[in-house]
């Protein structure tokens, strides 16, 4: 015959009593602590179409390992504009955070110089005859 195996009683111990955590101390209320200097980056908007976000593209020059010729390079950084603010043109300051989506991992810190305003297009009938085209 198959001997069946039971399974041992559980013993049950008394809980270890908690020792009490003193509690985390903040700034007063309505004080801050200073953040740490953040990594800010500058470059030119070149794209707002979306919704919160921003495309800049930041401008750089590095110096060639062997040669020692410094070399124009750009990269292309995706940030989150939360107010909708920075136009294309613009002379942005981003920071680094933590990512907000897949490309998105600067925020927009400040507009350092805005750009300037669209110059209105002059049409080549308005050059040629003197006077603005007729409306149609």
């Amino acid at each position: 015959m198959a001997e069946t195996k039971t399974k041992p009683k559980r013993v049950y111990k008394p809980k270890a009593e908690k020792v009490a955590q003193p509690k985390r101390v903040g700034p007063p209320a309505g004080e801050t602590i200073p953040r740490a200097m953040l990594r800010t980056i500058v470059g030119v908007v070149t794209s707002d179409k979306g919704n919160k976000s921003i495309t800049v593209v930041v401008d750089f020059q590095t110096k060639h390992p062997k040669y020692g010729k410094y070399l124009r390079r750009r990269t292309t950084i995706h940030a989150h504009d939360e107010k909708n603010e920075a136009k294309q043109g613009d002379k942005v300051e981003l920071a680094e955070c933590r990512p907000l989506s897949k490309t998105k991992h600067h925020r927009l810190i400040r507009i350092v110089e805005k750009a300037p305003e669209l110059a209105v297009q002059v049409s080549a009938e308005e050059i040629m005859t003197g006077k603005a085209p007729e409306a149609r």
